[in-house]
């Protein structure tokens, strides 16, 4: 049984090797460069800082419950989520 091998280069680097890759079988993965990696960064921390504001805005929203349902089943369903969202750390 074979085993897996991980090569990391540049294009040049790999291509200078190709030799040893003849007529095996290889799966390719494009690496991101170091400015695509800053601009996902940059971007992931806007994100969280929308996110962020729209989680204080939702928190600072008033609530008013709603009207009570009939049916037991779905009345322990409601509890089971809000036990849920209570330990996410979300007013319920």
């Amino acid at each position: 049984m074979g085993y897996l091998e991980v090569i990391e280069g540049t294009w040049e680097e790999l291509t200078a090797r190709s030799e040893e890759f003849k007529g095996r079988r290889l799966r390719l993965i494009i690496l991101p460069t170091e400015t695509e990696k800053n601009k996902a960064m940059i971007g992931e921390t806007a994100l969280h800082q929308a996110a962020n504001r729209l989680f204080a805005e939702a928190g600072a929203l008033e609530r008013r419950p709603g009207k009570p349902s009939q049916d037991p089943y779905e009345n322990a369903f409601g509890k089971v989520i809000a036990e849920k969202y209570r330990k996410m750390g979300l007013k319920v």
